[in-house]
C-alpha cells in the first residue's frame, strides 16, 4: 500500500511541477515541445516504480546502451567513439552503484572489447574495502565470470 501511495505522491508532485513549467513557458509555439518533454518526463516517472518491480538494474542498463551503440554498424562490432562512449557509460554507472553502497572507490577504469563485452574492470580504492568478495561477486555477475578485476591503492 504504501509503494502506491509513494507512486502516486510522485505522479501528483511532478504534475503540478510541469504545470509550474508549462505556465512559465515564454511563447506558445515552445509550449508544445516543452508540453512533450514534460509528458515524456512524466511517463518515465510513472514507469519507475515498474521498472523497479522487474528489477530491471545496472546490468540491464548496460546492455541497453551496449545494444544502442551497436545498432548503427552492420557487424557485431562497436565504432571506436562508441566504444569509449560505452565504457565510460558503464565507469559512470558502475560508480553510482559502489557510492550507493558505501564502497571506498575513488577511480574506475572500464576496458571492453569490440563486441562491447567487458574484460576488464580497474578500481582504485582510497582505503581497503572489507566486502570485497560481495565487490567482485557483483562484478562478475554483471560481465561474467572471466572479466578481470584489479586493484590499486589502499
Amino acid at each position: 500500500m504504501e509503494v502506491v501511495l509513494s507512486w502516486v505522491k510522485s505522479g501528483l508532485l511532478f504534475g503540478v511541477f510541469a504545470s509550474v513549467i508549462l505556465m512559465l513557458s515564454p511563447n506558445k509555439s515552445y509550449m508544445k515541445h516543452i508540453g512533450m518533454v514534460v509528458g515524456l518526463l512524466f511517463i518515465l516517472v510513472m514507469l519507475h516504480p515498474v521498472m523497479e518491480l522487474f528489477h530491471l538494474d545496472s546490468s540491464t542498463y548496460a546492455d541497453y546502451i551496449k545494444n544502442f551503440l551497436m545498432m548503427e554498424e552492420e557487424d557485431d562490432s562497436i565504432s571506436d567513439s562508441n566504444l569509449e562512449l560505452y565504457e565510460e557509460s558503464v565507469k559512470t554507472q558502475l560508480m553510482a552503484v559502489f557510492k550507493e553502497n558505501g564502497y571506498p572507490v575513488e577511480v574506475i577504469s572500464v576496458s571492453a572489447n569490440s563486441e562491447g563485452k567487458i574484460f576488464k574492470v580497474k578500481l582504485t580504492v582510497t582505503e581497503g574495502i572489507q566486502e570485497i568478495e560481495s565487490l567482485e561477486r557483483y562484478l562478475k555477475n554483471l560481465f561474467g565470470e572471466d572479466v578481470k578485476i584489479c586493484y590499486e591503492g589502499g
